[in-house]
């Protein structure tokens, strides 16, 4: 049993699989006759393929344990494993300082442990008039505070060029899609690339309250091929199997412009890259063997069972440094993670 009561969670546009761990190399000292019952997952959309594949991997071997995931979003899933209602959340950003009080209000103290990377990808439709590459300015006017009411691309060349934007801003109609409030990846956005520039211009750092806000990544793509040159943003993980009908933006970065590829998001030449993180309540570990084994299946079998997600996995230093820190947390009480 776990250490509070835990909910199940209803999916909503979620997947739920039976989790068990393929091999005993990965139960890392949780008895196999012990994985069983029901774990929630919540967290970022971006983590859902490749939590989906490994929950779906195990699901032969233990068939009386459950994994449910609801990954909806980041800031959903923090407050999920805040309040005691899941386990695990996973997340495209850090927790807030509120985040954490909130956590620490409740007698929890989550370790993070970065996963996998990914990146903040802009991207329209096929064939759309939007430029190939932006930079942060150009953003920044096209969907930040002082963009409001403006409803062409071309509407934002003043801000833009006030700001260090460098793009030749087409005529066309502009509508920045985005995801929602409690969306890891929007935060980002606010607060990396019209953040800074929201502070030098003394304005608020986030997204223009007119962008269409949207619940879900299918509900995203189909705005954006409903618009001939929609702005919207997801994460790589996302957007790279949406490739025969969208058209990623290069961003401006020291070297130019930089296309988002794996290889740019690996080497860190792309101005947008992220790490994804895992963040576990280890006093839940200690009690349930199924999210200890859970944990241990994402963190040391996540790559192979994940081979066809689109989320980059760590390199082998990385990710045993990930594992090392999950070990300290449950034996130690280490939540210093990584």
């Amino acid at each position: 049993m776990l250490a509070s009561p835990r909910r199940t969670l209803r999916p909503r546009g979620a997947v739920i699989a039976a989790a068990a761990l393929a091999g005993a190399a990965l139960l890392a000292g949780c008895g196999g006759d012990d994985v069983s019952g029901s774990v929630d997952v919540a967290g970022s959309s971006t983590l859902l393929p490749m939590a989906s594949s490994v929950a779906g991997t195990f699901a032969a071997a233990h068939p009386l344990a459950r994994i449910n995931l609801e990954m909806t979003g980041t800031g959903e899933g923090i407050a999920a494993l805040c309040d005691g209602t899941a386990a695990i959340a996973g997340a495209s950003r850090e927790m807030s300082d509120r985040e954490k009080k909130s956590c620490a209000a409740s007698g929890i103290t989550p370790v993070r442990l970065q996963v996998a990377r990914d990146a903040l990808v802009f991207f329209t439709r096929k064939g759309s008039p939007a430029p190939a590459c932006l930079s942060p300015g150009d953003i920044y006017a096209l969907a930040g505070p002082e963009a409001p009411g403006l409803r062409r691309w071309s509407d934002a060349r003043a801000v833009a060029s006030a700001v260090g934007g460098s793009a030749k801003l087409p005529a066309a109609p502009l509508l920045v899609v985005a995801p929602g409030e409690g969306s890891g990846t929007r935060k980002l956005v606010e607060e990396s690339v019209i953040g800074p520039i929201a502070t030098r211009r003394s304005t608020e750092p986030g997204l223009r309250p007119d962008a269409a806000s949207v619940p879900s990544d299918q509900v995203m793509l189909g705005e954006v091929l409903k618009v001939p040159a929609a702005l919207a943003f997801a994460g790589f993980a996302t957007v790279e199997p949406w490739g025969a009908s969208v058209r990623t933006i290069s961003i401006t970065g020291d070297d130019g412009c930089v296309a988002p590829t794996g290889e740019s998001i690996r080497d860190g030449s792309y101005p947008l890259s992220r790490p994804l993180y895992l963040y576990v309540d280890p006093a839940a570990a200690r009690e349930s063997a199924t999210v200890r084994a859970f944990t241990d299946a994402m963190l040391r079998g996540g790559a192979q069972a994940g081979e066809g997600g689109n989320v980059l996995y760590l390199d082998p230093a990385a990710a045993q440094a990930t594992v090392n820190a999950w070990d300290a947390a449950v034996s130690d009480g280490d939540v210093t993670g990584t």
